[in-house]
């Protein structure tokens, strides 16, 4: 009973990744599957299952999967020593009149769900490891693993085939998936699947409608992996890492079938080798480019740029979306900007831990490669592990699917299974008598006790670990239940708060303000809808927010100080509720700075900074302002009617100011800038309260 209902919550846990938007309410589900799951496996698992799942999981491997979230943890504690933190938080403290700590992390928010992403991948290879100790559970496990990702294999190839933009924009895609990480893995798991099939059907030495239909099976799931593979936008670059994971599994493969002994295991490995760096040649590398970003082919400008700025602690886990809009070219839509999970890891985390991770993922895919090799039946396991791991290393140069939270699950659990049957079960060494008595093979009673004491040692220290998991689970579960969602990067579902009574919902404008990027997280940024190229962008915000909304937007800022939209939409009520508390000024350089490039900004930051005489006479933010101004005037036609607006309610240095720098260049275009000409207000009204974006993609 407990195996089955641990078998469901890893079924619905990867299903629901791939199946539902990334929210906090889909993650807070998997989390609570995922709780329940660790926790019925440290209290109900039997002891056997418990010591195997101890000889497992040793300290290296104990260690290895600790320190990312120790890493994670150090970047959100407070630093103590001025200077060494990330200088925003100083900035932002001036600019709130507010104390705040120094931290690495720039962004706690985005920082902490990745806390969450990684305990919840961490959790489900756990329960996976337990699961996959039986050898007719590991084989349906991996069967169910199959299915998965050939399922994501057919959608993504049916995207393929409509077009990737083939869903209109109101729709909401069936499955969240947008890099090749499934359909490589998948291809891993089916070649391992028909390579057991084979194994099957040649000790049985007898046609078995199972074995059958196993190998054809796995011959429909590898050619539908296959075929989204190459269809992918990477090409080549995920061809090579296919055929890296399918390599390793049929060398496996080979060395235990016809070439055994160390020259036959040598010739194999050397053969793969050769056919490695065949492939490697192949790939377009482009010159002068960050070796993270060389081997993509999406754009990648803003990314090399923030590698650029990046520091050796790194800016703190999923914090790639919230430095995006600081780095990224005037007008470039969010959509185009892909970097590869090794680019986001190296600014996230650092170059250090960046190379540390990718050397564990060698070292490991070699080790799980070498369990296979001492292993006559069942090797097959630890070869999807050698495999998966060598793959998602090419992978992580490429593309970064990786990042993505079904993709990253399902990995978590490939290798819960191969690192379950990477050994064989020694029923002698998994339940020992408890007796004092002679066993055989031990040199003396004293032996045998130490040996029965260790084991008890072991199994309860595994059992308080995994309960202490389950207690981690259940509190990011709540945690994720509790938080505020905020759709687009407006929070206007926090201020439109505790205001049930007010019979018009607040108004800002322009409508495309409101980004579809959803919830910062880890992984690359969502689609980003772009301004459109008419009267709307100019339209001018209508402010009818509540009183307490500069506390809403400023208690956001102090865990997010990176949001360039929340600083200008604190500047802009500041203005109209005529706020001492925050200085206006202030608040608009800090939307600059941290928003530079973002035009579905400009029309709101126009009127703010136009409409105060104290803004314009500040010659740093004055010369941001007449960027704004150049930029609406000479290179972006569809936002003159929002210089437009903004100069109508511009104060008189505001209007002085937009007199200089046009009559510098177009003395009709002012002429036309200075007539009263009535301009149309559309009235857009705010998403309600509990609503959120749909994922659409990114770390």
């Amino acid at each position: 009973m407990l195996v089955r209902f641990l078998m469901l919550a890893l079924v619905v846990s990867v299903a629901a990744a791939f199946a539902m938007p990334d929210i906090p309410q889909q993650r807070a589900l998997s989390s609570a599957l995922l709780a329940t799951a660790v926790l019925a496996a440290a209290v109900f698992a039997s002891s056997s299952a418990i010591a195997g799942l101890v000889r497992r999981s040793g300290l290296v491997l104990v260690l290895i999967l600790a320190v990312p979230a120790i890493y994670m943890a150090f970047q959100l504690a407070p630093v103590p020593i001025h200077g060494l933190g990330n200088p925003i938080w100083e900035t932002a403290s001036a600019a709130l009149n507010a104390p705040l700590a120094e931290r690495i992390t720039v962004d706690i928010r985005a920082t902490v769900q990745a806390v969450l992403h990684y305990n919840a991948a961490v959790a489900l290879a756990l329960v996976t490891a337990v699961v996959a100790l039986d050898r007719q559970r590991a084989w349906q496990l991996l069967s169910i693993l199959v299915s998965i990702a050939t399922t994501v294999s057919a959608y993504l190839l049916l995207r393929q085939a409509i077009g990737s933009d083939g869903f209109s924009r109101g729709d909401t895609p069936v499955l969240v998936v947008t890099g090749a990480v499934p359909a490589v893995l998948g291809l891993v798991l089916s070649a391992a699947m028909m390579v057991r099939a084979f194994e099957d059907r040649r000790r049985v030495k007898q046609r078995s409608f199972r074995v059958a239909t196993t190998l054809w099976f796995a011959l429909l799931a590898m050619l539908l992996c296959l075929s989204a593979t190459l269809a992918s936008g990477d090409g080549i670059g995920t061809a090579t890492a296919a055929l890296l994971g399918v390599g390793i599994v049929l060398a496996a493969f080979a060395i235990q079938n016809w070439f055994s002994g160390v020259w036959g295991i040598a010739s194999v490995l050397a053969t793969a080798a050769v056919l490695l760096l065949a492939a490697f040649t192949l790939m377009p590398m482009r010159p002068n480019a960050d070796l993270t970003v060389a081997l993509s082919e999406h754009p990648s400008g803003a990314t090399e740029r923030m590698l650029q700025d990046a520091g050796h602690a790194g800016s703190g886990a999923g914090t790639y979306a919230a430095l995006l809009p600081i780095h990224r070219d005037i007008a470039a839509p969010l959509s185009r900007e892909r970097p590869t999970a090794a680019a986001a890891i190296a600014i996230e985390m650092g170059r250090p831990f960046l190379y540390s991770v990718l050397i564990v993922a060698v070292l490991g895919a070699g080790a799980l490669l070498r369990c296979s090799l001492r292993r006559r039946h069942d090797y097959v396991y630890a070869a999807i592990g050698a495999g998966a791991a060598a793959s998602l290393v090419v992978l992580a140069l490429v593309e970064d699917g990786i990042l993505e939270f079904g993709a990253s699950l399902l990995a978590a659990a490939l290798f819960g299974l191969a690192v379950a049957q990477s050994q064989r079960d020694m029923g002698a060494a998994t339940e020992q008598p408890h007796s004092t008595r002679p066993v055989s093979g031990l040199d003396s009673p004293g032996r045998a006790c130490a040996r029965i004491r260790s084991y008890g040692i072991g199994n309860a220290s595994m059992r308080i670990g995994l309960g202490c998991i389950a207690v981690a689970l259940i509190a990011q579960t709540v945690w994720l239940l509790t938080q505020p969602s905020y759709p687009g990067r407006l929070p206007v579902e926090a201020l439109a708060a505790n205001d049930a009574s007010r019979q018009a919902p607040p108004r800002v404008l322009p409508p495309n303000s409101l980004r579809g990027d959803g919830d910062l997280r880890s992984g690359r940024p969502g689609h980003a809808p772009q301004p459109a190229a008419n009267g709307a962008a100019a339209s001018r915000p209508e402010l009818g927010f509540q009183a307490a909304a500069p506390t809403v937007l400023a208690q956001a800022l102090r865990s997010s100080p990176l949001r360039g939209d929340l600083w200008l939409m604190l500047a802009a009520l500041s203005r109209e509720q005529r706020s001492l508390e925050y200085d206006v000024a202030a608040l608009l350089k800090l939307s600059y700075y941290t928003a530079p490039n973002d035009l579905t900004l400009l029309p709101l930051r126009l009127t703010a900074a136009l409409g105060e005489a104290s803004v314009v006479s500040d010659p740093e933010l004055r010369e941001l302002v007449q960027r704004d101004v150049k930029i609406a005037f000479a290179r972006q036609p569809a936002l003159r009617p929002a210089l437009i607006a903004a100069y109508q309610s511009a104060s008189a240095e505001g209007k002085a100011l937009v007199d200089n720098l046009i009559s510098e260049s177009d003395s009709a275009t002012l002429q036309g800038t200075r007539k009263e000409v009535p301009i149309p207000w559309p009235k857009t009204d705010l998403l309600l309260p509990n609503r959120t974006s749909d994922r659409g993609t990114a770390r």
